[in-house]
Order: C-alpha cells, then structure tokens, then sequence
C-alpha cells in the first residue's frame, strides 16, 4: 500500500522547468514498477482505488478493515473492499435507525390535574 500512497503523492511539475517532469517521470515510474516487481494478485488500479477509498475513511472503519484483513496473506481487490463498505454502511444505517427510534419514544409526562368541577 506504501507504493500506491507514494503515487499519489506526485512532485509538482513547474511550467517549462524539465528537471522537475524528470522527476514526475521518474516518481511514477519507480513506483510503478515497484507495484509490478510484487506480483500482486490484483491490478494496480484495484490497489490504488483501494488506497484513495481508504484514506478517506474514519480511523474505526479503516480499523476494521484492518483487522480483516491481518489474517490475509493476498492483497484484496476493490470488489472486496466495495462488499465490506456495503456491510458497514448496512450495520451503520441499521444502527442509526435504532438510535432515532429509541430517541423518538415519547417519555411519560407528568399527569396534568384537571380541576373537577368541569
């Protein structure tokens, strides 16, 4: 995964300066072909995919998928990372429903007297 965070983290190119598209050009390059030299069982766009889902996820979810996949020995494709998001997004929502649910039960008030020459 470190290779995929260093190639989104490409040098800036600066107008009409070669030394710094040298350096572009060399960055992915090297990176690329690092991703290639692991015989990884996934595209690297899978990998890369994998990396920009990831990075924006809150530290819990990126935890869990942690977790899952420690036990894992082969890199995981976007299908699979897509299929748990799907799975935390259904244990999320279902979560929030019992939240709003349990917010929404009318508390007993106290009874109001009403005077009885009514």
């Amino acid at each position: 995964m470190m290779h995929a965070k260093r190639l989104c983290q490409m040098p800036p190119v600066q107008k009409g300066n070669a030394s710094s598209m040298r350096q572009l050009i060399n960055h992915v390059s090297s990176h690329t072909n690092a991703l290639q030299a692991l015989s990884l069982n996934v595209p690297i766009q899978d990998l890369m995919l994998n990396y920009l889902m990831l990075a924006t996820l809150d530290t819990e979810t990126q935890r869990e998928w942690e977790l899952i996949m420690a036990s894992r020995t082969d890199t995981p494709t976007n299908a699979e990372l897509v299929t748990f998001l799907e799975s935390r997004y259904k244990a999320l929502e279902l979560l929030q429903t019992i939240q709003s649910l349990k917010s929404s039960v009318i508390t007993p008030r106290s009874s109001v007297s009403w005077s009885q020459g009514q």
